[in-house]
Order: C-alpha cells, then structure tokens, then sequence
C-alpha cells in the first residue's frame, strides 16, 4: 500500500476533532453519495478481516508527527510541553531510521480549546430566543501552524477518498458544520510519502491514528488509551449513541516480531442498529516504521 499526505486548511474553528474515526465516517456519507453503486461493497471490504481499501490517519499540525510514547523526553526542562506532544517531520523521520529525533526539539500546546457563544432559537417563533444562550466547545490553532496534515494509505482508492474529501470541503467537517465551524479547503494535490511505507532495520510501529486494537496485534509496547463516545451522523438513527469505546491514541508504539511490520493494525467495530444494520465504527491504524533500540524503555 502506498501513502499520501493531503494538506488541508482550516477556515474556521472546528467542533468534531480531526481524529481518523470521524473522518472516516464524514468520506462514508460523501462515498454514499458520489459512488451509490459501490458503497455496499465498500463496507463489506473494512468488515472483512483482509486489506482495507484504505487507511486513515489523525490529522496532523502542520509538519508535526506525534512524538512516540517510548521516547524519554529530555531531563531537566522546567517547562515540558503538554500533551498532545509533536516531533518536526525532520526530527520523526530521523527517530524512524534510527532510534532517536534528530534534536531533543519536542512540541506542544499547538491547538487551542476555544468556545463559540450562540443565541439558541425559539421553536415556536422560529427566531432568536430572548436571553437563551449555549455555548459550543471548539478549537483551533494557537500556535504557527495554518494547516492540517492528513496521511491516507491504499491501493488504488486514493482517488475516490480525494473527491469524497473534496466533496465534504463544500460542506464542511462535523458538528455544526451548518454554522460554519469545520469549514476548510485543500491545498494543492496530495504528496507521495514513500519515507513512511518503509525503513530499512524496522522492528517497530507507531500509531499515526486513534486505533482499536486487534487480538492479533502485536501487545509489547508503550501505549496510552482515550476513551471516545462518538455519534452517528444527526438523524440518521434513532439512536445516535453508539456508546464507549477504548482507543489507543496516536504516539502508541510496539515492537514487531521478525521485523514482520504490516501497513495497518487494528480492526473495525461493527455497531449496528436496524436502519443501519451494517454500520461500524472505524478503528483501524495507519502505521509508521520505526527502529526501536534495544536500550529503550518497555
């Protein structure tokens, strides 16, 4: 399978974050649209227990990559970076092919929560309710950044997820798109990544992806986990809630067997209900190869 970077930026604060799971769902109701006649066919492929069609990562700050969990931050800094921790692209690829960043640079507090206050509307009146106000939880950039990195690795459906992304920049990405949150546009075509389908010495991976993994995945590792209570699209079930689930998050890494790295870890979810018997939710992970030394913790 073949990676590519797509470069997005964002027009506007956003309320669903740009993690795999939720993109994934967004490119499902844009393939359903676009390709009607392939959409069945499409799901059966991430139900069944072969190669998906594609995989998606978290969507990155920039040239940012997420600093791997097994590597010790540098001792005696006063301020170390809160977490969500990045690595400059230079410095992850460098920690790829050998073991460790190529300077001890480590990032941080690059996205910022944020509010967006909005009068609430009266339902009889079909205008703005005097004095009712909600507020809706958002972010956005702090720092530098002006763009969003997304990795997509396939076979050969990079062009139809490139229109079903291209389709949802008219629309705009998840809660409260229709007011405006989660507009964006894309930069350009998408970049060739080949540094992040192989490494030579590889005997590790680290998750580009909030994943769920598979009893079959490798378990020796440093991982974190977030809990995430993620909904259907609105309206489209009775019941919007498909309840808790357990998701290790981006930075995860595990060492690998012989050297035997696949492109994808993790599985699907099937979550079902009846106007949606085949729905599932996606819990798959883009990996990245790495050299993991053997003085490294875990």
């Amino acid at each position: 399978m073949k990676t590519w970077r797509l470069r997005l930026n964002p027009r506007s604060p956003w309320a669903t974050p740009w993690r795999a799971d939720s993109l994934f769902g967004a490119i499902c109701w844009r393939w359903r649209e676009l390709f009607p006649e392939s959409f069945e066919s499409f799901l059966e492929e991430f139900r069944a227990a072969g190669e998906p069609p594609f995989i998606l990562s978290d969507a990155f700050p920039g040239d940012l990559l997420p600093l791997p969990i097994h590597i010790e931050l540098p001792q005696g800094k006063k301020d170390k970076p809160k977490p969500p921790r990045y690595l400059p692209e230079t410095s992850f690829r460098n920690l790829m092919q050998t073991g460790m960043p190529a300077n001890p640079e480590v990032i941080g507090n690059v996205i910022q929560d944020s509010s967006r206050v909005q009068t609430a509307i009266d339902r009889n009146l079909g205008s703005a309710a005097l004095g009712q106000l909600f507020e809706t939880d958002t972010q956005h950039f702090q720092r530098g950044e002006d763009f969003l990195s997304i990795f997509i690795r396939s076979d050969g459906r990079i062009d139809q997820v490139l229109a079903c992304l291209r389709a949802l920049a008219w629309t705009g990405f998840g809660k409260k798109s229709s007011t405006g949150l989660g507009a964006f546009e894309i930069l350009g075509e998408p970049e060739a990544c080949d540094w992040l389908d192989q490494v030579p010495g590889a005997n590790a991976f680290v998750a580009l992806s909030h994943f769920v993994p598979s009893h079959t995945d490798p378990a020796d590792g440093c991982w974190q986990v977030h809990v995430t209570y993620p909904k259907f699209h609105a309206n489209s079930v009775s019941n919007v809630f498909k309840g808790g689930i357990l998701m290790l998050t981006p930075g995860s890494a595990f060492r690998v067997k012989n050297g035997s790295l696949r492109p994808w870890y993790g599985r699907t979810i099937p979550v079902p209900r009846p106007e949606m018997p085949k729905a599932l939710h996606y819990g798959l992970c883009l990996s990245a190869p790495l050299v993991w030394r053997e003085d490294d913790k875990a």
